[in-house]
C-alpha cells in the first residue's frame, strides 16, 4: 500500500521550536511513502533549520509576516463576532464575550491558513495513495485546519484519517488566560483520534468530554539514544533548558539558588540553555543575586547542540520549575543521559519524575528555601546515592521514553 502523511506543525522545520519533531519524523519515513509538512505559524522568510527525511516535502505556508497575519485574523474575528459566522453556534463552551471573540479569531485564522495549505496541496495527485493520514501536531488551530483538509481530500482517497497530538497549552483550559480552549467538542467529534502526550492529559480531556473517551489515548513522546553523562568531576553543575518565557519561571531558579549562598557547596554552577524574551531580565537578576557562584547562559540553540552539551559536559541535576507542562521532552532527554531531575509537579511531570527514584517533584507553589533545600540534598549526596539516582534515571527512560519504540508504535497506530 502507498501511504501519504500530511503533517501540520507550528514551525518545524523552520525554527528551533518543536525540536522533538526532529526525533520523531525519521521514524515516520519508514511507515509512509510521502510526507508533506506544512508549517502554519512562521514568518514568510523563515529558513529551514531542521533536518528532514528524504521522502519529505516541507513548506512554509506564510505569505506575509506572522504579526501582520495574526492582526488580520484578530480583526476578522472581531468582525465575525459582531456579524456572526458559521462557527458562532458551534461551541457551547464559549460563554463570555471575550471567549466568543477568541472563538471567532481562532476560526478565522484556521480558515485563512487552510486556504494557504490547500494552495500547496492542490499540486499533488492524492489519488495514487491507498491511504492518507492528516496529522496535526497540536490540538489547536492546526487541528481545525486538519478537519478542513480531511474534508477537502476525502473525495480523492478512499481511506483518509485525521489524528492529533496534544501537549500542554492545547490540553488544559486553565493555561489560557480566558480559561477556555475553542472548539473542543467539535474537534473531538471530527478527528479519528487524539493522542495527549501524558496520562494526565488523557484523563483531563476524558473528564471534560467523556462522550469522546474512546477517541482519546495517551502516547508518550520519546528521545533518541545519545550516550551517558558521567556528571561533573568536581563541584555541582545544575542545568535548565527552556525558552525564557514567564511560564518557565526562571526567576524562581535564581531566587532559590540565592538561598544557597551561605552553604558549603563546592564549585556550584548553573547553566541555562535557551533564549527568549525574558532572557536579558534573567541574566540581570542572576548577576545581582548569584555573584557567589558560576552562572552561564546560552541563546537559542538547536536540539542537536543541546544534546551535544549533555554529551560533552558533566551535569549533576536538571531543574524545571514551570507552572504548567504537558510531559516535557527536555526531561526525557536528560533522563536518557542518566541525569536526575528536580521539577514542579504539574501536568504529566509526575509520570516521568519519580521522587526518590530518578529525582524529585516539588509543589508548584514551592517557596525558595524549600527548593534550595532539595538542591542542597542532591549536591551533598554521597557518591553511592548519586550513582543510584543516575542509574534509575537512565533505566526509567529506557523503559518508557525510548524514541525508537514510542515513535514506531505511534506511526503504526496512525497509518
Amino acid at each position: 500500500m502507498k501511504r501519504c502523511l500530511i503533517l501540520l506543525t507550528s514551525s518545524y522545520p523552520y525554527q528551533t521550536q518543536e525540536s522533538f519533531l526532529e526525533s520523531e519524523i525519521p521514524y515516520m519515513q519508514n511507515h509512509f511513502d510521502k510526507i508533506i509538512t506544512l508549517a502554519i505559524d512562521v514568518d514568510k522568510n523563515a529558513k529551514k533549520k531542521r533536518a528532514v527525511p528524504e521522502n519529505a516535502d516541507c513548506y512554509n505556508i506564510a505569505k506575509q509576516k506572522k504579526t501582520i497575519s495574526r492582526t488580520q485574523s484578530k480583526l476578522m474575528g472581531a468582525i465575525n463576532y459582531v456579524k456572526g459566522s458559521e462557527y458562532s453556534d458551534c461551541d457551547n463552551d464559549a460563554k463570555t464575550p471575550k471567549q466568543k471573540i477568541f472563538l471567532e479569531y481562532f476560526c478565522a485564522r484556521a480558515e485563512k491558513e487552510f486556504k494557504l495549505c490547500m494552495d500547496i496541496l492542490k499540486k499533488y495527485d492524492f489519488s495514487k495513495y491507498d491511504s492518507i493520514t492528516v496529522y496535526s501536531y497540536w490540538f489547536f488551530v492546526a487541528a481545525l485546519i486538519g478537519v478542513k483538509i480531511k474534508e477537502a481530500l476525502a473525495p480523492k482517497c478512499a481511506k483518509i484519517k485525521l489524528v492529533s497530538r496534544a501537549h500542554g497549552y492545547d490540553v488544559y483550559e486553565s493555561v489560557n488566560v480566558l480559561n477556555y480552549l475553542p472548539m473542543r467538542a467539535y474537534l473531538l467529534d471530527k478527528v479519528d483520534a487524539v493522542f495527549p502526550c501524558s496520562i494526565d492529559g488523557e484523563n483531563h480531556i476524558k473528564k471534560m468530554y467523556p462522550v469522546f473517551e474512546n477517541k482519546i489515548h495517551h502516547s508518550y513522546l520519546g528521545t533518541v539514544e545519545c550516550g551517558l553523562n558521567k556528571g561533573s568531576k568536581e563541584g555541582f553543575r545544575i542545568v535548565s533548558c527552556s525558552r525564557a518565557v514567564p511560564l518557565k519561571r526562571l526567576e524562581r531558579i535564581v531566587s532559590s539558588l540565592a538561598e544557597l549562598e551561605s552553604e558549603e557547596i563546592k564549585n556550584l554552577e548553573w547553566v541555562h540553555i535557551g533564549g527568549g524574551p525574558e532572557l536579558e531580565k534573567i541574566k540581570a537578576l542572576a548577576k545581582e543575586k548569584l555573584g557567589f557562584m558560576s552562572v552561564k547562559f546560552t541563546d537559542d540553540v538547536t536540539n542537536a547542540e543541546v544534546l551535544d552539551f549533555y554529551r560533552k559536559n558533566g551535569v549533576d541535576l536538571f531543574i524545571n520549575v514551570s507552572n504548567t507542562e504537558g510531559l516535557p521532552v527536555s526531561i526525557m532527554e536528560v533522563l536518557s543521559f542518566g541525569i536526575p531531575v528536580l521539577a514542579t509537579d504539574v501536568g504529566g511531570v509526575s509520570e516521568i519524575v519519580k521522587t526518590n527514584f530518578n529525582g524529585k517533584t516539588v509543589d508548584v507553589d514551592f517557596n525558595d528555601k524549600d527548593l534550595a533545600f532539595e538542591i542542597k540534598k542532591f549536591a551533598l549526596a554521597d557518591s553511592q546515592e548519586r550513582k543510584r539516582v543516575k542509574d534509575n534515571a537512565r533505566l526509567y527512560w529506557e523503559q518508557n521514553f525510548n524514541a525508537e519504540k514510542n515513535y514506531n508504535d505511534f506511526a503504526e497506530n496512525i497509518k
